[in-house]
């Protein structure tokens, strides 16, 4: 009876999110605070001239690359209906705690079901959910992004020459959704550069030329996906990308036993290192335009919105920025390798104005799938660090929905 009890119990854990995620479809929740929606209603119009094989004209309501919203035009013009797109888009969105679960089996030789409870807490992260329910182009590009990893996962295995080019297809379509996507395509090849011979790696080079034609004549049909928009105030980009970047690092220090290697860590720095430390901090913050943390800038995550929810200044906010610096460098110092997730996610959100989208859910995908690594393998290997992880995710998600019903994002006076 205790055996079934916890088999039910952690049936629930799976089963309970994607009840509550049909349910945020019923009742057209948003925890992006509007973004989502406005993003859909937005582009709806390019999905119904696609549909009805005009494809002229997208440059008015959108910047990115057309395959999410040939996505949805194919099952707007079988059901003629937005709402059954959006639950076909809904539907769809379940596979990427499937693949997730499905890249982390053949990374983590852990139990399955510790896994499986892992990979579906995502669907209570909030811009996750937002990103399903509205039929976001961010959560397509992730969702492609996992299968081409699955792919190169299963050519390490197996050195198969195709599952390469299944690899970097998928990559392909995850930039013709989102052309920052073009940083982890970049990746891929160069991982191919690097440990393939000549031969296979000019055949792959080929490959992906012949795979980037679409995305001339794409240019063509909207000039606007050619111009990416790249900050104006590096300093600026830089404190709130640390800042986000480290909200989502919480999630990953929810056992002692990382927080014991980073302490660890901290122990054994270098004079030289706190030293950098220190002038990188210093020069960022002595450059930093405080002018533009005073007006009305939209995005900034998290700790931008706390900060001046509770204390109606930017405190907070840079707090975080130092202690995410700090904890960023220990991360790196104890696994060198994890600096690229850094790096790659970095690359992808140079806007100048930073919205907390651009990272999630994909800054954690990056940790999970990327690189077997200590945090991950801290969380995975036990049920109890799990279910931390599963916690903050579920305490994420009240307070999302808290400034979701009362629109406290809205109603702040920066």
């Amino acid at each position: 009876m205790r055996l079934l009890k916890n088999r039910f119990s952690l049936l629930l854990l799976i089963l309970i999110p994607i009840l509550s995620l049909f349910i945020g479809f019923i009742f057209n929740e948003d925890l992006s605070t509007g973004g989502s929606k406005w993003d859909f209603n937005l582009t709806w119009t390019v999905v119904e001239k696609y549909s009805n094989l005009e494809f002229e004209d997208a440059n008015e309501y959108t910047r990115h690359f057309p395959l999410h919203y040939f996505f949805l035009s194919f099952s707007h013009s079988i059901f003629n209906d937005q709402k059954l797109v959006r639950l076909f888009y809904l539907i769809f969105s379940f596979s990427l705690p499937i693949f997730l679960f499905l890249n982390l089996i053949k990374i983590y030789k852990f139990k399955e079901i510790n896994l499986i409870i892992f990979s579906f807490s995502f669907l209570l992260i909030p811009l996750y959910r937002a990103e399903a329910i509205w039929a976001n182009s961010h959560l397509t590009a992730t969702i492609f992004f996992l299968i081409g990893n699955f792919f190169y996962l299963k050519s390490l295995e197996k050195n198969i020459f195709y599952f390469k080019l299944i690899n970097l297809f998928f990559l392909a379509l995850a930039t013709y959704c989102l052309q920052t996507y073009v940083i982890l395509y970049l990746y891929y090849l160069s991982k191919y550069f690097l440990n393939e011979k000549f031969r296979v790696f000019t055949s792959l080079f080929l490959f992906s030329c012949l795979l980037g034609i679409p995305g001339l004549y794409f240019i063509y049909l909207n000039p606007r996906t050619s111009n990416l928009t790249i900050t104006q105030d590096f300093y600026y980009t830089f404190i709130t990308n640390i800042s986000i970047m480290f909200f989502f690092l919480c999630f990953l220090l929810c056992n002692l036993k990382t927080i014991k290697a980073l302490k660890n860590e901290i122990f054994i720095l270098k004079f030289w290192e706190i030293l950098i430390l220190f002038i990188v901090a210093g020069f960022v913050l002595i450059n930093l335009d405080f002018n533009l943390l005073k007006s009305n800038l939209k995005g900034g995550g998290f700790f931008f919105k706390l900060s001046h929810f509770i204390l109606k200044n930017n405190l907070i906010f840079i707090m975080s920025f130092l202690i995410g610096l700090f904890v960023s460098a220990l991360i790196i110092k104890k696994e060198k390798k994890i600096f690229f997730i850094f790096l790659i996610m970095f690359l992808m959100a140079l806007n100048f104005q930073i919205y907390q989208k651009y990272f999630e859910p994909l800054f954690l995908v990056m940790f999970c799938v990327l690189y077997k690594n200590f945090l991950l393998s801290n969380i995975l290997n036990n049920l109890k660090n799990i279910l931390s992880f599963y916690s903050l995710i579920v305490i994420y998600f009240i307070i999302a929905y808290i400034n979701y019903l009362n629109n406290f994002s809205h109603k702040l006076v920066i």
